[in-house]
């Protein structure tokens, strides 16, 4: 491996002339294009209970706005349980 000998000035100029390269426009895209963005994970599906959990909670909220949401949620699960019985 050969040996390199620099000034401090030679370095200096050197590592801006680096510095603003990473900076520039160009540099950014050539980044873009090495590194391609990573695909989204898949959605999971949503389950028949919770999708009518969601249609019983709605409903209960349009009638109850103001009941606490932990109280709506046990009312929301018995409403479920007894909609998916059918």
């Amino acid at each position: 491996m050969p040996t390199v000998t620099m000034t401090l000035e030679e370095y200096e100029a050197l590592r801006s002339l680096i510095s603003s390269e990473r900076e520039s426009e160009g540099a950014s895209l050539a980044d873009r294009e090495m590194n391609p963005p990573l695909a989204k994970p898949k959605k999971r599906r949503k389950s028949k209970y919770q999708a009518e959990l969601g249609r019983q909670l709605k409903k209960l909220k349009k009638k109850h706005p103001r009941t606490a949401i932990t109280r709506l949620m046990k009312r929301a699960h018995s409403a479920t349980r007894k909609a998916l019985k059918r």
